[in-house]
């Protein structure tokens, strides 16, 4: 039942105005960061390269940072978005080894943060308040892109277990007109239970993870059940949404997915707009490379590795960071007025990528077409142990289809190689990561074995014809 009080308080002018009187600097940084988005694009380029330079300048009082800095041998202020291209790539490993040299000298507000649940690898490292006021800023313009609006009734479907105690501390839901659902079980109880709380709750807007807001709608679609909310759109993020969980989220709830783009460690980075012609980067927030694995060449319109550099935390600058994930980036403006640049797709982690044994890699996306469609498959996991060794999951419900399934197993074992064994298991559920993510493809190969053979023999073949 909705709670008249609550929503009505939630959306009263007093709110809006007592959210204004006393967050003056956050809603300031609100409308400059808004309209940013709509300026020609060489202003954007330069406003960019501005936030660039005075992230240099903090960056220069890190004995880590200043060695490349000096490298280049320029001032700072008059460094290009070119020279900062030119520095190493920030990885995973070295934020692990070199974390105290790449804090600056005198940070402000500085405050432990840390990532990478999903792998089994956490990475612990530093942000500043001024990379909060930011993420603060750009939250409230990537809700609105997706159809949410100041004090709208909403949903969190969502199942980090470290987000569990913020996101579900009553007094900051009342006062955001939000119910949080916990989403790290999925069971078909605890899905028929959120069903009925959203049920009598309403919902305008869902924000969720990818996979369990697709959980939902599979399991009401298999139910026969058209859900009554919510009103006006769902929110994904924090895993790849593929298409075909897009298209069962839509056609079951009757509205728009709006997908996002983001991470703890460099936040608020990109969102869908209403055209849903890419992601739309927020380039006040991020410069963004996408890097060919093979060439070490930066690549337009055709996948490569998604290369990060964050503008607002100066207290421990993420410049040039790998963080693990394949896009395709484009210089191509939208329709819909925003001048930034697009990711026009994200293809995934690097590691969901299945390499087979001729060398050749397919992204885990090639085997979900192998799955979707298929009657009574609740959900799959797909795992590449070896080369030589794959492992399938699979959750499956009463109306089970065992001959299209057995017709789907037939053109996996063709594709992957007749000689490749192929380990079937029927389980109950799909395990979450600790960080409460649902990985859906899993490869125990890393891809980094191809490229680097891939550029050793392009290096090969270049020496030969010196």
């Amino acid at each position: 039942m909705i709670n008249r009080l609550q929503d009505a308080f939630c959306k009263s002018s007093y709110k809006y105005k007592a959210s204004h009187l006393f967050k003056k600097k956050l809603w300031k940084l609100y409308k400059e960061k808004k309209s940013i988005q709509y300026q020609d694009r060489s202003v954007i380029e330069k406003y960019q390269e501005k936030k660039m330079r005075k992230l240099l300048m903090a960056a220069y009082t890190t004995p880590y940072y200043k060695k490349t800095i000096d490298t280049v041998k320029k001032p700072i202020s008059n460094f290009t978005i070119a020279d900062l291209k030119k520095f190493p790539i920030l990885t995973k490993d070295i934020i692990r080894k070199e974390i105290k040299n790449l804090i600056v000298k005198n940070p402000i507000g500085l405050y432990p943060n840390s990532s990478g649940g999903s792998t089994g690898e956490p990475l612990t490292f530093y942000q500043d308040q001024n990379y909060k006021d930011h993420i603060w800023a750009s939250m409230m313009i990537i809700n609105e892109m997706s159809g949410w609006y100041w004090g709208a009734r909403s949903a969190r479907l969502w199942g980090a277990p470290r987000d569990r105690k913020a996101f579900s501390k009553k007094s900051k839901l009342f006062w955001q007109n939000t119910r949080f659902y916990d989403a790290f079980d999925m069971s078909d109880l605890k899905i028929e239970q959120f069903h009925k709380d959203m049920t009598r709750h309403e919902p305008e807007f869902i924000m969720a993870s990818s996979s369990s807001i697709y959980l939902l709608a599979s399991y009401l679609n298999a139910k026969g059940i058209i859900p009554s909310y919510p009103k006006i759109s769902i929110s994904t993020t924090s895993e790849t949404l593929y298409p075909h969980m897009r298209k069962t989220i839509e056609d079951t709830f009757g509205v728009k997915c709006f997908n996002r783009y983001g991470g703890r460690e460099v936040g608020a980075m990109a969102c869908e707009c209403k055209r849903h012609s890419g992601f739309h980067i927020f380039m006040d927030n991020v410069i963004v490379e996408c890097i060919d694995p093979e060439t070490g060449e930066e690549v337009y319109d055709k996948p490569g590795e998604i290369i990060l550099t964050n503008l607002n935390n100066l207290g421990m600058p993420f410049i040039r960071y790998k963080v693990g994930d394949i896009g395709t980036l484009s210089k191509e403006k939208c329709t819909c007025g925003m001048q930034t640049i697009l990711l026009k797709e994200i293809l995934g982690r690097s590691m969901d990528h299945v390499i087979l044994k001729n060398g050749k890699i397919v992204h885990g996306w090639y085997f979900n077409q192998y799955f979707f469609g298929i009657e009574g498959i609740k959900a799959y996991q797909f795992v590449q142990e070896s080369l030589e060794k794959f492992t399938l999951y699979i959750v499956k419900m009463s109306n089970f289809n065992s001959i299209s399934f057995e017709l789907s197993l037939k053109k996996i074992r063709d594709f992957i190689g007749k000689d490749c064994k192929l380990d079937i298991h029927f389980i109950d559920s799909i395990p979450k990561a600790p960080s409460g993510k649902v990985q859906f493809i899993i490869s125990k190969v890393d891809p980094e074995i191809i490229w680097n053979k891939n550029r050793n023999t392009a290096q090969m073949a270049a020496n030969l014809t010196k």
